[in-house]
């Protein structure tokens, strides 16, 4: 028995066309969704980091007996800028002996600063409301006894906006 033939195989053209509006309709939608889910990433990466940043100065005050700052970084990225705008980025490092709200010298011993962040993406933004964070060696924050709070929001439509709370005792809590 010979098989039989039914004619030619394949697509047509108009299913090929209903598929690939299928396609576009299906990429329209999940677009924008994508976009936000990026946004909103880059966002919860960023809060991680400042928090992590935050407990490593609180625990090198802790580690080294001495006060630790976590700033706004000047634009070589070796010093406090004294800025409450830390779009620019942070530092956190070992504070100079006699000049307040300054990084020490670097040794060998104490890499100084021992942390420099680069600047946020272009769509979020960093303030604080003090623009130097010191830690002391007992684990507490600054010599003025207030909270300190930093806010991370974002420049898109319906971005949330996340503060980070260091208390005097110098816990630090995210909310």
């Amino acid at each position: 028995m010979y098989p039989r033939t039914t004619g030619p195989s394949g697509f047509t053209i108009i299913e090929l066309l209903i598929v690939l509006s299928i396609g576009a309709i299906l990429a329209v939608i999940a677009v924008p969704a994508m976009q936000g889910m990026l946004n909103s990433t880059r966002q919860s990466s960023a809060l991680g980091l400042l928090v992590s940043d935050l407990n490593q100065g609180r625990g090198e005050a802790i580690k080294r007996n001495a006060r630790m700052l976590v700033c706004g970084r000047n634009a070589a990225g070796s010093d406090c800028a004294a800025v409450t705008d830390w779009r620019v980025g942070w530092v956190v490092c070992g504070e100079h002996a006699t000049t307040v709200n300054t990084c020490a010298a670097s040794t060998t011993a104490n890499p100084n600063p021992m942390l420099v962040r680069p600047p946020l993406d272009t769509q979020l933004t960093l303030t604080s409301t003090d623009a130097v964070l010191r830690f002391n060696a007992d684990s507490s924050q600054g010599a003025g006894g207030g909270i300190v709070t930093l806010t991370l929001a974002g420049t898109w439509s319906g971005a949330p906006t996340r503060t980070v709370l260091v208390a005097p005792t110098g816990s630090i809590t995210k909310q």
